[in-house]
């Protein structure tokens, strides 16, 4: 039996969208939306169809509501997120008449020019539609999450701003330039669009305290009675509104799409669409770039994620119909999508419902949407242009950084003054420049460290120790992380300066360890401590380094150098050489002591020394096997001299060494005591003398000499105590 949770699901979500608190609203604000969208779309047409082609103008707007119908329509259905709404879009609308106009200038014939302008916006339509399906199918929108978050905020700070001055051009028809602002201000003017201003005010101080779904409905319908209450009073009929500018339209009577037929194919000039193909790629990439901003820019609007490649997928599938029916380019509206989320419908309804209108009037014409005040629109597009500049320009200040905030007024007043993408542009220069200076002050040193407090994992005997215990911070080890460049470099080298300066010091050691990238501009600041290393007598040891990362080293001129530049596998591998040569400084040939006398530093008394007597002596020579990986643990070693270290064997795999031990050491106690295998191989690293002590040995000492044996588990006690504290240690001084 078929599950039936999906359909009980759908039905649950059919029923919620059809309850009246979101019904309501999602068929009004759709009608408004059509209602605006049929206006926009007249206004694209313009920008294409002008001068020589104006007399065909009601064939662009045929063009630009069928893609208004089917993109809207196509998005409504496959959007990730109800409330998005798509439509025609005024970037694309511009570059579109750029090619329009130029199409004129290059082909001769009323007939010609109006098919290859035609053609042309249905290749670019087209293209777009296959590029952003291609962007969507092979999950590239998500690079756009990449984008600093100040540049989003002065994204939405810029959105808010035009949807403003479009509510004001929309109610007093002139647009909103700086050659044009003097004349918004005439007595005449300001009766157009400051009362819709006021309005959008209003709406905004009152939707943060209603939160009825009724309130906007109302408010519309409120605006819509107040403003013919106000003509009735005047006495104006609605010729006279219309004549006056106070209604949208007037809009063209009768069917307007026409589909291109045989005889306009013929007549295309191709060469002239051709010339055209670098405003169509603009057009194409402009609309990419566009609908990811939009589309983040509703994420934060809606405080929610938004399936990007799926918008992208959605987005061209539309653009790919409406190409076939000659349409304009389109994508998600940032404005009307807000819309939609405020007043509580983020509905497919919205945009299925602006679908209908444009569907309708591309048929049967537009005749009466001419009847609508243009102070509606004017009011509701100032309210969302004041929702957006309030949280992002006045809120904003609250929650932002001042570096942050600065970008965001930045990107604002580039995008009032130039445009969209000059502003965006401008902020990720701006951002990406803080960010530089900001990382530059910000030290890649994860740990700060020397040989006092830090030891490789070579257990050494007591005159080492105390060499280094002596000497031991005269190592410097600097473990570096994240990505540096010559920013960061240059501290690093000021660092490494000052402690060259202040403090006695032969070795530094640089760990990357933890790098994950190193800029070729650094080069100059390592070339530059090699050069500090040379002159003043110390060793620069280079350790952790990945091949790619070498191999920069290596081009930039910095290779191995006795004395002055050597290069280790990892930080321990450094830390020991570094301990070798100090201890060579102050060693001498009669260092090395008998096992007795070491014992008995540890144990005063001859009973220490008859413990000897109880061991068997056994020279080793490099590369013999004290201990094999998983067998019985029935013997302890002790080195009087050379070096063993202590190793994991696995399979096909270089052995991982986990200490390496010299002098005075035990090793093979713990399995020894514990009664269980060998968990690690040991093995003789340089010629030497140990000595062994059996199971069998043991307990004869524990049955002849009691006195012995328990000096015997005192040592052993003090050396595991020795390697604890040295592990503690080592933990602290990377904790630090």
């Amino acid at each position: 039996m078929a599950n039936p949770t999906p359909l009980i699901d759908r039905l649950s979500a059919v029923k919620g969208v059809l309850r009246p608190e979101r019904l309501i609203p999602a068929l009004l604000i759709g009608l408004l939306v059509g209602v605006l969208e049929v206006a926009l779309a007249t206004s694209f047409a313009s920008l294409v169809f002008r001068g020589e082609l104006a007399p065909h103008l009601s064939r662009g707007i045929g063009m630009a509501l069928f893609s208004a119908t089917v993109g809207i329509t196509v998005v409504a259905l496959l959007t990730s997120y109800p409330a998005i709404v798509s439509g025609n879009q005024d970037a694309p609308a511009a570059i579109l008449g750029v090619m329009a106009a130029a199409i004129v200038g290059l082909v001769a014939g009323d007939e010609a020019r109006l098919a290859t302008t035609v053609v042309a916006v249905a290749l670019t339509t087209l293209a777009a539609g296959f590029f952003l399906f291609g962007l969507g199918t092979f999950r590239l929108a998500g690079l756009v999450r990449f984008l600093p978050y100040p540049v989003a905020g002065g994204f939405l700070a810029g959105t808010g701003w035009l949807l403003l001055v479009g509510g004001i051009s929309t109610m007093s028809n002139l647009p909103f330039t700086i050659s044009e602002s003097p004349a918004l201000f005439e007595p005449r003017i300001l009766a157009y669009w400051l009362p819709g201003l006021l309005l959008g005010a209003i709406i905004l101080g009152l939707s943060n305290r209603v939160r009825h779904y009724l309130f906007m409905p109302l408010m519309i319908l409120a605006i819509i009675i107040g403003f013919y209450l106000v003509a009735t009073l005047l006495g104006m009929s609605p010729a006279e509104l219309s004549d006056a500018g106070w209604l949208l339209g007037p809009f063209p009577a009768g069917r307007l799409w026409q589909p291109l037929n045989q005889a306009e194919l013929a007549a295309v000039e191709w060469s002239a669409i051709w010339s055209q193909l670098p405003n169509l790629l603009s057009a194409v990439i402009i609309s990419a770039i566009a609908l990811l901003l939009n589309a983040t820019g509703l994420e934060l609007a809606f405080n929610r994620d938004i399936d990007l490649n799926r918008e992208m997928r959605a987005t061209g599938v539309a653009n790919l119909l409406s190409g076939a029916g000659a349409g304009f380019i389109g994508y998600a509206q940032l404005g009307m999508s807000s819309l939609s989320e405020r007043m509580g419908a983020a509905s497919r309804l919205v945009g299925l419902t602006a679908a209908a209108i444009c569907g309708v009037t591309l048929l049967l014409g537009g005749m009466v949407l001419g009847f609508v005040p243009t102070i509606v629109f004017g009011s509701l597009l100032a309210y969302l242009g004041l929702s957006f500049l309030w949280e992002w320009v006045v809120e904003a200040r609250r929650r932002l950084p001042l570096i942050d905030y600065t970008i965001v007024l930045l990107i604002l007043a580039v995008i009032a003054a130039f445009g969209f993408l000059q502003g965006v542009a401008v902020g990720i220069i701006a951002t990406v420049t803080m960010f530089v200076i900001s990382y530059s002050r910000t030290s890649v040193v994860k740990h700060e460290l020397n040989g006092a407090n830090f030891r490789s994992r070579v257990t050494r005997g007591s005159d080492d120790r105390a060499i280094l215990e002596s000497i031991g911070d005269q190592a410097y080890y600097l473990q570096l992380q994240g990505f540096i460049f010559f920013g960061t470099a240059n501290r690093l080298l000021e660092q490494v300066r000052a402690r060259i300066r202040g403090q006695l010091t032969r070795y530094v050691v640089l760990d990357f360890h933890q790098v994950i990238g190193l800029d070729s501009t650094a080069l100059l600041s390592f070339d530059k401590m090699r050069q500090l290393a040379r002159e003043q007598g110390i060793t620069l040891v280079l350790s952790g380094l990945p091949v790619t990362m070498h191999r920069q080293f290596i081009r930039g001129g910095i290779v191995e150098e006795e004395g002055v530049v050597r290069f280790a596998a990892d930080i321990d591998r450094a830390a020991e050489w570094c301990e070798d040569q100090l201890c060579a400084t102050v060693r001498d040939d009669a260092r090395e002591k008998a096992l007795a006398r070491y014992l008995t530093s540890i144990i005063p008394g001859p009973v220490t020394e008859r413990l000897v007597d109880y061991m068997e002596r056994e020279e080793i020579l490099e590369g013999d096997y004290l201990i094999r990986q998983g067998a019985e643990a029935d013997r302890l070693f002790f080195i009087e001299s050379g070096q063993v270290t202590a190793q994991l064997e696995m399979p096909d795999a270089t052995p991982k060494r986990l200490e390496t031990m010299q002098g005075g050491r035990v090793v093979g106690e713990l399995g020894f005591y514990l009664g269980k295998q060998r968990s690690a191989s040991v093995v003789a690293n340089q010629p030497g003398v140990i000595y062994m002590l059996t199971q069998e040995s043991l307990a004869r000492i524990e049955k002849e000499d009691p006195e012995a044996a328990f000096a015997f588990h005192r040592i052993i006690v003090h050396l595991l105590g020795e390697r604890v504290l040295h592990l503690v240690q080592a933990v602290d001084a990377l904790q630090s």
